[in-house]
């Protein structure tokens, strides 16, 4: 047996003898004896420990003398002591229940106290009782404790108020511990300590340096498990008791709480997830429920929650969940859906994998009936990154945004522009750098943007957001060579017609002086005008009708004006009107200064952006309401997109435009020709290139678009100020070169600068002679040039072109009639032979033009009018003799057209042209699309120049008048056939029209001008032809049509009627009564399946009427209703001014149908007529009543076809 050494494995023996408690004991020396005991124990380990010899001190310990006791450091150590005998006798308690429960009550009250920081007395007595707790674990005995409920929650209390005093780190480590060590070893947790922990996630306090905030995260994230029933069971029962009954709304203190609650649910979902594992389907049910308020709070919650940055998985966790809340997209409350969009943003912007249930989600609310949900899927594309729009998004969501730029509501058009715009702001930058992925994804926003413009609802937004976003002008001036850049590579993405809509919105197009200018200079003196009547009030000069009245009011009046025409060109015009009268009114000289400066051509961009800036800075000061409207006027004034300065980047450019794939090829859509745009623009080229680099690009015949570009800004610029003429010697010869040349835009450009230099009759006439003397040898792309050219001399230098007019006009003649094989392709493919053809024409027709002020007007004119009017008679061929290929007769055929189009504007011309005047007008049905449409455009835009032309006065008579052209054209079209099918396809013309033109004001003269049209017949053929019949087919239609219950659309702008309307119709003449009975006529007017027609028409518009629910139903009938009334007066007032004549009746189809069988009726009421005779006489073989017909004939004398006037045998008998 091994002998064992005494006491070697004996439990150690506390050595502390002293009494704690003794009377008269000072503090110094019980803190002293409290110090030693602390230590000691703090000594033995407790597993080797002699708990007999403890005896004495622990009762001593818990005494209320020590507990109580005033001084800190006692209570501190004691403390100490305690939690140290505590970790000797574990497991097992040294104290009663009762007693454990108040030694746990001082241990946090001197926590609470004491650990206020390391700075603080007795820190490390109280560190040392806060990690004895914690590592030792002997605060579980607290679960121990009976009803220690109210313990615990002291317990969390005191440490969530402890944690923000900004303890370090080992500290809330221990709390920590402590805490989860309650949690785990609790039988229950009482809801009040739930709720401390829950309130640490509220949004006021979920900070993320907030120690409160972290420590909670902490335990709940270590005792999820334990949590989740209770946290479970706590929402559940909090939204039981604010649920509402069915027949009760929710109070709006339960809405609120409502809202706490699910507020709390996100930020759990944020930083505890897994707490909320039987809470989700809780929230679940709430999208299914009736009540609006808990499935919008719902809604939210959970889109957060799929927002956040676990949302992916959590929406694979709870899939069911996911789907139900994707199904609130089509909620029955619009307030449900625009939530869920809102929703959607923080889903786009962060889940790749959700990226399809997204897309799918929002497809439709771009279409929802509600404006606010079509504005909310709109804003959310302004929310999320560049990132996410090229990797989350795809290209039809981007498309479908851009379509919502034509929203009929401003707020979605205006959320739209600002989204897709900033978008294209987000990803130019990598555009620039040519990315594979973002080009294709964003560079056709611009192109959509341009589109937007053209729509007059909205194309301030869009200016706004081009201006913003797709060319904004830039910060520093010296950033003018990218700003001139980003224009190109803009463009480099547009199509043509996109090309030239930007180059509109530019403002290059804009006369000179333009509106703004004036605008500018009528607010200058109007505010010179009330200075001056200001002075003149303080000075007491008192003017009784003097010239300062007349001036104030002269003044006034241009002013009004001039904001009238400004504010024509925006859609929200009173607005307008009235900030730029505010901004008139604000008498500041400096903003005058600075915005003509701004919208001055001349401007480099360093001023334009200096002069901008302090602009809107005055501006704001002076009144802040007008800014976004004083905005729009620098939008629509400056030139803030290109202007001066960026010409010298342009021309360094076009040497580069012939290279493939570089911005710089966008200059071949813009043509390289500002100067074809605006003038004073291209004037600094000329300063910018000093005349031997301007002849050195000239010369450069290694880039022809440079030397294109140089010429035609030199046009340009001459053409606006011949004193820019060029006079070396050295720069004609290089123009009289070019004007020689291959390129028919060169040549063109070249001579139209040399005839305005000085000596340009002698230049032109050398080119001309040179050209003449070539022009039988020359082919292909030179012959194309030369004519050019020709066609250029003979509009900008006559003289020089009548010295070679003989042997050029021969040669063309003979080219016209010469055969070509080669068929139709578009403009810039067309062969050399096909373009000289066409410029042929155009050198004729410019050649008349020419002389059109001079006495050989027609004399020059004839032949070219011979040759027009015989290719379009003739289908395109100048000899009918000779086969033509099609296509090159509709050629033909188009620039025929066009030049007696062109020929037309002149009044010398006017009348010729009118006399054949049929023979033009179906050129825009030409049976080849494209020469017709080319022919309609042209027409449509030389009608509105000719239309500006003239006065307004007369624009608005002549407007409605155009009837009666309509008609004749109508009954000699040739086309026109006097048959049911013929009826129906006439008809549609005559509904177009109505539609255009027909107000509630005017319908009245449109029957009226029918009525009339029904007594007259063609001049030219003075028997009842098959053309005078089919003249009033026409009329009828139109007056069933406008009677039959067509809808009239309600007028815009004043009426356009005048009181002489019936002075200005065509010229008639009078004819005796034909003899034949009304209803014979009307037989023979109208085949008799027109009335079938007519019924069926009126049943289909019936039946129209009935299935549809239109708002505006109610006044379309309202509006027949006064268009009828108006008609019947009209007749009644034509019969008083006929002596009691009777008119022609106006009826519908069915009245139609009984008058055919009625025609003894009719000669009843027109005794006077025969009922087989066919001859008419004219009215100028008569006697007396023949004058005064006459002279109402000469008041109603214009320009057109000559037609005469049916006479009606009036009821009384007639002189002998």
């Amino acid at each position: 047996m091994v002998a064992t050494t005494r006491g070697a494995n004996s439990p150690r023996k506390l050595k502390f003898s002293d009494k704690i408690i003794t009377k008269g004991l000072t503090t110094d020396a019980l803190v002293k004896r409290m110090k030693t005991l602390h230590s000691e124990l703090a000594s033995i380990d407790q597993d080797n420990v002699d708990t007999n010899t403890l005896q004495g001190v622990r009762k001593e310990l818990i005494s209320t003398t020590i507990l109580l006791h005033k001084d800190k450091g006692v209570r501190a150590l004691a403390a100490c002591c305690i939690a140290d005998l505590l970790r000797l006798y574990a497991p097992d308690a040294p104290y009663t229940a009762p007693e454990l429960k108040d030694i746990f009550q001082f241990f946090f009250r001197q926590l609470s106290t004491g650990l206020r920081g390391p700075d603080a007395p007795y820190y490390n007595e109280y560190f040392y009782l806060l990690e004895s707790l914690a590592s030792i674990k002997s605060i579980v005995l607290v679960c121990d404790i009976p009803a220690a409920d109210e313990l615990l929650c002291t317990i969390f209390r005191n440490v969530f108020d402890l944690v923000p005093m900004g303890l370090p780190k080992n500290v809330e480590m221990f709390m920590a511990e402590i805490l989860v060590a309650l949690i785990d070893e609790c039988a229950s947790l009482p809801s009040e300590v739930l709720e401390i922990l829950l309130a640490q996630f509220l949004p006021a306090r979920t900070r993320t340096d907030s120690p409160a905030y972290r420590l909670s995260i902490g335990v709940c994230t270590r005792t999820a498990d334990k949590l989740q029933r209770h946290v479970a069971q706590y929402f559940g029962d909090l939204l039981l008791q604010h649920t509402p009954d069915d027949q009760t709304s929710m109070p709006a203190e339960d809405v609120e709480e409502l809202r706490t609650a699910h507020e709390l649910v996100q930020r759990l979902a944020q930083a505890v997830a897994p707490l909320l594992l039987n809470v989700v389907p809780q929230l679940e049910e709430e999208l299914r429920v009736t009540d609006q308020t808990i499935r919008s709070i719902a809604t939210q919650t959970l889109g957060a929650i799929f927002g956040d940055s676990n949302g992916a998985k959590l929406a694979r966790t709870y899939p069911s969940t996911w789907a139900q809340w994707l199904l609130r997209r089509n909620d029955r409350v619009a307030a449900v859906r625009v939530i869920f969009v809102e929703c959607a943003k923080d889903i786009v912007s962060r889940h790749a994998e959700l990226k399809g249930d997204m897309e799918e989600a929002l497809k439709g609310k771009f279409m929802d009936p509600d404006d606010k949900v079509r504005a909310a899927v709109c804003k959310l594309f302004s929310q999320i990154d560049y990132e996410a729009a090229l990797h989350h998004v795809t290209k039809s969501q981007l498309e479908e945004l851009a379509g919502r730029c034509l929203d009929r509501k401003p707020v979605v058009r205006h959320e739209a522009f600002n989204s897709i715009g900033r978008l294209y702001s987000l990803a130019y930058p990598e555009i620039e750098n040519n990315d594979l992925a973002a080009v294709p994804q964003f560079s056709w926003i611009p192109g959509k943007l341009i589109e937007a413009a053209a729509m007059p609802e909205t194309r301030d937004e869009a200016e706004k957001c081009i201006s913003e976003f797709v060319l904004p002008m830039p910060t520093k001036s010296e950033d003018v060579v990218s700003w001139t850049e980003r224009l190109l590579l803009v463009m480099k993405y547009l199509n043509p017609g996109h090309v030239t809509s930007l180059l509109a919105l530019a403002n290059l197009k804009s006369p000179r002086p333009s509106v703004f200018e004036r605008f500018i200079q009528c607010c200058v003196d109007f505010n010179v005008c009330v200075a001056n009547k200001r002075y003149i009030i303080q000075v007491n000069i008192h003017c009784q009708g003097g010239t300062i009245d007349k001036n104030e009011e002269e003044i006034t009046k241009n002013l009004n004006h001039a904001i009238k025409v400004v504010t024509s060109q925006s859609a929200d015009a009173s607005k307008l009107a009235d900030d730029l009268r505010t901004f008139a009114k604000l008498n500041e000289s400096r903003l005058y200064k600075l915005l003509k400066t701004c919208v001055d051509p001349q401007t480099d961009l360093k001023a334009l952006i200096k002069c901008t800036s302090e602009f809107h800075r005055r501006v704001e000061q002076a009144s802040s309401g007008i800014l976004e409207t004083m905005s729009w006027v620098l939008r629509r004034a400056s030139l803030h997109i290109v202007n001066q300065s960026s010409i010298p980047t342009l021309v360094k450019k076009l040497k580069l435009s012939d290279q493939p794939n570089t911005e710089s090829q966008s200059l071949v859509g813009m043509g390289g020709d500002e100067g074809k745009y605006y003038p004073l623009i291209s004037r600094s080229l000329l300063t910018e290139l000093n005349p031997s680099e301007l002849i050195k690009a000239l010369a450069d015949e290694k880039h022809p678009r440079l030397v294109q570009c140089c010429t035609q800004a030199l046009a340009a610029v001459v053409r606006t100020d011949n004193s820019l003429a060029p006079t070396e010697k050295r720069t004609t010869d290089r123009l009289v070169k070019i004007a020689q040349c291959d390129s028919p835009k060169q040549a063109k450009f070249a001579l139209r600068a040399l005839s305005y230099c000085k000596d340009g009759a002698d230049l032109c006439a050398k080119v001309v002679k040179n050209i003449a003397s070539t022009l039988p040898k020359a082919k292909g792309d030179t012959l194309v040039a030369h004519i050019a050219a020709l066609a250029e001399a003979a509009k900008a230098c006559p003289e020089a072109f009548e010295d070679k007019s003989n042997v050029i006009t021969t040669y063309l003649d003979e080219m016209l009639t010469d055969d070509a094989d080669e068929e139709w392709v578009e403009d810039n493919q067309l062969n050399a032979i096909g373009k000289a053809k066409l410029l042929a024409l155009k050198v004729m027709h410019n050649r008349c033009l020419a002389h059109v002020n001079s006495d050989a007007a027609l004399d020059v004119s004839q032949p070219v009018f011979k040759l027009l009017f015989a290719i379009l008679e003739h289908g395109g061929a100048v000899n009918p003799s000779i086969d033509y290929d099609s296509r090159i007769k509709a050629r033909l055929r188009l620039q025929a057209a066009v030049s007696l189009l062109k020929m037309s504007s002149a009044e010398t011309y006017g009348n010729v042209v009118l006399k054949n005047l049929i023979m033009l007008a179906v050129t825009l049905q030409d049976t080849s699309f494209r020469s017709g449409k080319s022919e309609k455009e042209l027409a449509t835009g030389s009608l509105h120049r000719c239309a500006g032309s003239q006065s307004a006065k007369l624009r608005v008579q002549h407007f409605d008048m155009l009837f009666i052209r309509l008609l004749h054209l109508l009954a000699h079209h040739p086309d026109f056939t006097v048959t049911t099918e013929g009826l129906q396809d006439m008809a549609k013309y005559i509904e177009f029209y109505l539609d255009i033109v027909a107000t509630a004001e005017n319908i009245s003269l449109q029957f009226h001008l029918a009525l009339k049209a029904k007594t007259v017949r063609d001049a030219d053929s003075h028997v009842f032809s098959e053309i005078s019949k089919k003249e009033y087919l026409p009329e009828e239609n139109l007056q069933w049509l406008s009677s039959a219950g067509k809808p009239i659309r309600s007028p815009t702008s004043k009426s356009r009627k005048t009181g002489d309307d019936k002075d200005k119709a065509p010229r008639k003449r009078k004819a005796t009564a034909s003899g034949r009975t009304n209803g014979t006529t009307k037989k023979a007017r109208r085949p008799k399946k027109t009335n079938t027609w007519r019924e069926q028409s009126a049943d289909e518009e019936s039946d129209e009427d009935l299935t549809s629910e239109s708002d505006e139903d109610q006044d379309n009938v309202k509006t027949q209703h006064h268009a009828n009334t108006t008609s019947t007066r009209e007749e009644r007032r034509l019969r008083r001014s006929r002596g009691g004549e009777e008119l022609e009746p106006k009826q519908d189809s069915e009245q139609s149908g009984e008058e055919e069988g009625s025609g003894e009726e009719e000669s009843g009421r027109e005794s006077g007529r025969e009922s087989d005779g066919e001859t008419e006489e004219e009215v100028d073989q008569g006697g007396d009543k023949d004058k005064s017909v006459g002279v109402a004939r000469k008041k109603r004398r214009m320009r057109g076809p000559r037609l005469t006037h049916r006479k009606r045998r009036a009821s009384r008998p007639s002189k002998p």
